[in-house]
């Protein structure tokens, strides 16, 4: 089996070597034939650079480069370049092996694993105005959209082949990409599961309370694209 393991990497300079030797140490270790794509997308600091120097001494890891910060771009461009019979989805600033792990036995069944961080058993370290927004967006999922998962955003791991349609009718190209994904995923009928996470701040918040008065916005935009099912 061929895994192709997709993380998104904007203004990432200090995090992504430790991502990069643990990821690819984990890989090697479990003995999988993969890929690892970072797509760097508008990063202001030394993140390309630390990729490419990364993808030379091993052809593994593949680089993919956006002018903008995009971070449903990037992912879109994963995809789009991703081989792999199974493609698993990681933050630069987090992962789970687990993840890796459920490919051996082919995802439960399942079309989709996601990580959640919102379920019984789940551990959220971070700040509480990440916290805040996180629920509340779901929150907007369930009562607007009828989505039935706890989490959009995070670690995820499904079946390429059954992505492929899906991706190709979402429209969003900010951080709600997971979102409209999930959603056109549980619409198209796709087998999803959520796994507790342990999720813990490793940088500083990005966008602390402003985010919060984005998710309205986000909400209204998931609305617009997915009128037309």
């Amino acid at each position: 089996m061929f895994i192709s393991v997709i993380a998104p990497a904007y203004n990432e300079e200090k995090l992504l070597p430790i991502f990069l030797k643990e990821v690819v140490t984990y890989l090697e270790k479990m003995n999988f034939n993969y890929e690892l794509i970072i797509v760097e997308n508008g990063s202001q600091d030394k993140t390309l650079e630390i990729a490419r120097n990364f993808s030379k001494k091993n052809k593994r890891i593949k680089v993919e480069h956006l002018s903008n910060p995009t971070y449903g771009g990037a992912m879109i461009r994963g995809i789009e370049k991703a081989k792999g019979d199974y493609i698993v989805f990681f933050n630069i600033d987090f992962w789970d092996k687990r993840f890796i792990d459920l490919i051996k036995v082919d995802l439960l069944g399942y079309d989709i694993v996601v990580g959640s961080k919102n379920l019984p058993g789940s551990l959220d370290r971070r700040p509480f105005s990440r916290r805040l927004v996180t629920r509340v967006f779901n929150f907007f999922l369930r009562i607007f959209f009828g989505y039935k998962g706890t989490d959009t955003h995070g670690v995820k791991v499904l079946r390429r082949k059954k992505l492929i349609p899906i991706v190709g009718k979402c429209r969003t190209t900010a951080g709600i990409f997971d979102s409209e994904m999930l959603i056109r995923a549980q619409r198209f009928g796709m087998k999803i599961l959520e796994l507790p996470v342990e999720v813990i701040e490793k940088r500083p918040n990005r966008f602390g309370f402003k985010r919060i008065l984005e998710t309205p916005k986000d909400v209204f935009n998931l609305f617009w694209v997915l009128r037309c099912k």
